[in-house]
């Protein structure tokens, strides 16, 4: 399964090469990849898409070093990936977009909830008994006042 991945990850390192490169038609081709594979939240996505020539008038000077230093960037980030791929095989993107959904809430209520109030959800998370866990959320919820969870509940909509 990883082979075909990786293969179409070696093809964007070899188009680097091309007497035609076109940096943006490139990278747009190459994060549309990777965000099939890795995820649209994956750092590799960013650091591809701060690859830029660089038009101050110092580089312009030498042409030949930003556009071979921009390369090896992005040679580096497909490599590190092919890489990751060989080694870790495919990441399981379902449970990464539930840490960054878990991570989105937790926003939510650290913006919301007093500083002890959100010391005191991180402490109730942490506990492995659900029933426990249920009763202690429910006197925390009803300690809130009425705009209180309202507030909350509005930023938690607004985050799906």
């Amino acid at each position: 399964m990883v082979d075909k991945e990786v293969n179409i990850l070696k093809e964007q390192i070899e188009k680097l090469e091309a007497k035609d490169f076109d940096l943006e038609a490139w990278k747009i081709y190459t994060i549309n990849i990777l965000e099939r594979i890795f995820g649209s939240d994956s750092h590799k996505i960013e650091q591809l898409k701060e690859l830029k020539y660089d038009f101050s008038s110092w580089s312009l000077r030498d042409t030949s070093g930003s556009t071979g230093s921009i390369k090896k960037k992005a040679r580096v980030i497909l490599e590190s990936s092919v890489n990751e791929l060989q080694q870790f095989g495919l990441p399981n993107i379902d449970a990464v977009k539930s840490e960054n959904a878990s991570e989105a809430l937790l926003n939510v209520f650290e913006d919301e909830l007093k500083g002890s109030q959100f010391k005191r959800l991180k402490e109730i998370l942490k506990t492995i008994d659900l029933k426990q866990k249920k009763e202690q959320l429910s006197e925390l919820f009803k300690e809130l006042d009425n705009d209180e969870r309202e507030a909350l509940l509005i930023n938690i909509t607004l985050k799906m």
